[in-house]
């Protein structure tokens, strides 16, 4: 756990630093009047982030760390990888031309290939949060102290797709359909999941409980009230699409979503449900997607809770939830008056120190870091 809590002390130092140094930017209007908010600068930004692109580019051991990197090693040189990238049987092929350009152009080593994977999904979590949040720093420990950094140790292909998909949250404000859909097929030759995307992309278009975004709800609650022939159903389902071959994997990384993770990353949500009558005049485009994207996140988890199948539905929501790092420190903002304010922060950072520390320290028992390069190894 060393190197987490180092992690989190580096955040929290840099984090405020960047909140301290930001700029005030308009952003909108707001009864006749210009709204101004605090934006990080790149440097100080880039500065915060630097701590996780470089402790998860180090890695030799951690999760599924060493089935990638065998993989990595056993990939030929591009003149000689014809069968590998169009095996048929295999998967992803976007994923494994990407390795092997690597290979044969950069380096043979997989610690270059880890570090060029975390500096490029660092930087895509890192562009959104600095573009779009009012509390870059707040931002920032709610991504280590909510565990999504993991996703760079662990699960590195999906998030690959996710943190990509995340830095192109402008396309979708900008309502340029075509370029994000081509992005999200490219993008599906390195995970398959990344389809779920379109058709949410077009339900989180709009207003904040539009129609759409209630008929998910009602989806929700139809698959809690038919939990088992729903799970019947998803299973029959994957089973005949290109998710089977994930089955088997899927099994072995993920048995669903327990219920404090679902209270965590529903928070924002239902405090902008709570609060959507005070909120509704200040809503921004950012701001108003990243509320039906928070739904959707909370919707998934809620699902993956009740089906337990351990089928894709436990990984789904990341897509949706880095969200949340840009909607509650709005929220905070904009909901509360100075003195609530203050209060409310404290209360957050407390309660999102004792999830971290749940997390890593008991549901996960520590979660071990080991690295060859830095001669490094927590158990």
């Amino acid at each position: 756990m060393t190197i987490y809590w180092f992690m989190m002390a580096w955040v929290i130092v840099f984090g405020i630093m960047a909140q301290v140094t930001a700029k005030r930017v308009c952003v909108g209007e707001y009864l006749g009047e210009d709204v101004y908010e605090p934006r990080a600068n790149l440097f100080m930004a880039l500065v915060t982030f630097a701590v996780i692109i470089f402790f998860a580019g180090a890695r030799s051991s951690i999760g599924d760390t060493s089935a990638y990197t065998n993989m990595f090693n056993n990939y030929p040189l591009l003149q000689n990888a014809h069968e590998v990238i169009f095996d048929d049987t295999a998967r992803e092929p976007g994923f494994r031309l990407f390795s092997i350009l690597i290979k044969t152009y950069i380096s043979d080593n997989y610690t270059v290939w880890l570090y060029i994977i975390a500096l490029i999904s660092g930087i895509c979590v890192m562009l959104p949060l600095y573009k779009y949040s009012c509390n870059f720093g707040i931002s920032v420990f709610l991504f280590i102290a909510s565990c999504q950094f993991t996703w760079l140790f662990n699960g590195m292909r999906q998030f690959l797709v996710a943190s990509i998909m995340f830095a192109c949250t402008g396309l979708i404000l900008k309502n340029r359909t075509l370029l994000y859909i081509l992005i999200v097929c490219i993008l599906s030759t390195i995970h398959k999941s990344a389809f779920i995307l379109i058709p949410m992309y077009f339900i989180v278009q709009g207003e904040p409980w539009n129609k759409k975004t209630l008929l998910f709800i009602m989806c929700i609650v139809l698959a809690m009230l038919f939990t088992s022939k729903f799970t019947s159903l998803l299973t029959n389902v994957v089973e005949q699409t290109d998710y089977a071959t994930s089955v088997e994997e899927f099994k072995d990384t993920d048995d669903g979503t327990n219920v404090i993770r679902i209270l965590v990353e529903s928070i924002p949500i239902i405090m902008a449900f709570i609060y959507r009558n005070k909120i509704k005049d200040k809503l921004t485009p950012v701001i108003k997607l990243s509320i039906n994207m928070s739904l959707i996140a909370s919707g998934l988890y809620i699902i993956s809770n009740i089906a337990k199948s351990g089928i894709l539905l436990g990984r789904l929501p990341i897509y949706f939830s880095m969200y949340n790092l840009i909607l509650l420190p709005w929220l905070i903002k904009n909901i509360f008056e100075k003195r609530e304010k203050d209060l409310v922060y404290y209360i957050m950072i407390i309660c999102y120190f004792i999830f971290f520390y749940y997390q890593m320290c008991i549901a996960w028992e520590g979660l071990s870091y080991y690295s060859q390069i830095l001669n490094l190894k927590y158990n």
